[in-house]
This record gives structure tokens, sequence and C-alpha cells, in this order.
């Protein structure tokens, strides 16, 4: 009988080891690369940086993203007395797969072009500046939406986790958000390449995986303190 059980405390320091250990790679090998430029570099530059799609830190992400989808999956499943909560848990689930799918293959960017030449075509918004990247747009008008949506959850949940769900929300869109957007418009300034812009996206980045370590633990340590451990359990028989 093999049985993992997930302790909230030991799980998110799990993780945070990896986001940590991702993050230093990334900042030596950067450090490295952008003092030499050397090309030899550019290949295990690409693979660690943090800032590009398809490579070693993005798919961690997704699928640090998609175990949260999956614990918020388990949450609603556990809430079966709960009708009205269960589908905002479920709601929550499917709105992270969506994420996960979303950092693994990079659709925001796709509906970054479509915004920007929406934007150029109607002349609504100057796509520069703090908006040089213009995913962020759609994206802030369905984060205050879903913010809205889910304020009168929130406030239905127990004080510590609805404080760890904020501090997570809030580190999280900190990264994405406003860091993100400053680094948009160091990067129209000057460029992919310049140190500042690495500064500002290795920030960004740090705080999205930080933030959504701190949403594992939350989750679980709410499931941990409504209806025990999360335990799973794998029996192997003999033929």
């Amino acid at each position: 009988m093999f049985q993992l059980t997930l302790h909230p405390r030991k799980t998110a320091f799990f993780f945070l080891v990896i986001v940590l250990f991702l993050t230093v790679l990334h900042s030596v090998v950067q450090a490295i690369f952008l003092s030499t430029m050397n090309e030899n570099l550019l290949e295990l530059s690409e693979f660690v940086d943090l800032d590009i799609e398809k490579n070693l830190p993005s798919f961690y992400s997704a699928f640090a993203i998609l175990f949260s989808s999956f614990l918020l999956f388990c949450t609603a499943l556990l809430e079966k007395n709960k009708a009205e909560k269960r589908r905002y848990w479920f709601g929550l689930a499917a709105i992270f797969f969506f994420l996960a799918f979303d950092e693994a293959f990079a659709l925001h960017e796709g509906l970054g072009d479509y915004t920007e030449e929406y934007m150029k075509s109607t002349g609504i918004l100057q796509v520069s500046g703090l908006l040089y990247f213009p995913w962020i747009i759609p994206y802030s008008i369905l984060t205050a939406i879903l913010g809205l949506l889910y304020f009168r959850f929130l406030f239905c949940l127990p004080r510590k986790a609805f404080v760890l769900f904020i501090c997570s929300a809030v580190i999280f869109l900190t990264g994405a958000g406003f860091f993100d957007m400053l680094g948009g418009k160091e990067a129209e300034l000057h460029g992919y390449y310049s140190n500042r812009y690495v500064v500002l996206y290795t920030i960004e980045e740090f705080l999205e995986m930080s933030g959504i370590v701190l949403l594992m633990y939350t989750l679980l340590d709410y499931i941990a303190q409504q209806y025990g451990h999360l335990c799973f359990s794998l029996e192997v028989r003999k033929p």
C-alpha cells in the first residue's frame, strides 16, 4: 500500500525550494550571459530564462498552476454538503486549469497581439509605455470581473483562509500586473537585453511563482482544517 499525505507546510516548502532554485539558476546564468554575451551560453540562457515560454521554468509554472487547479477541484469535491460554495471552487479549478494551459502554450501573447491590432485600428488606447505588453488590458478586465463575482465567496471563508487567499492574489497580481507593466515600459525604451528589464521580469516571475506556492499552502491548510490532511492511497496487488 502506497500512501501520500499532502501536508500544507511540507508541500509548500517543497515547491518554494524549486522556485528559489529556478530563480537563482536563472539569475546566475543571465548575469554571466549579459556580462560576456557569449553565444555559447545562449542556448542555456534560453533554457533557464524565466521570461521565455516552453522551457524549464515555464513548464514548472504550468505544472504548479495545474496542481493548484487539482487542489481546487479536490476542495470542491470535499465541499459536497455546501452546494453554493462548491460551484465557486469548481469555477476556480476551471480558471486555473486554463491559466496552466495558457502558461504552457503562451495563449496570452496571441491575445495581446489581437488586442494591439484592435487598439491601433480603433485608436482607443496607445499601446505603449506601461501598456507595451497589451495582453494586460483584457486580463485586467477579466480579473476585475472575477474579483466582483468572488467577493462574497471570499468573505464567507474562515478568516485565516480569507487572509491567505488575498495575500496570494496580491503577490501573484503584483508580479503579473505591476511588474509586468514596468517591464514592458523598460523593454520599449531600452530593449529586452537591458539589465533593468532582466531585473524587473525576474521579480515579476518570482512573485508569480511565490503567489502560486502560497495558494497551494492556503488550499491544503483549508482542507486540513475542515476535513483533515489530503491523502491518496494506492494499493498494489501481487498477481
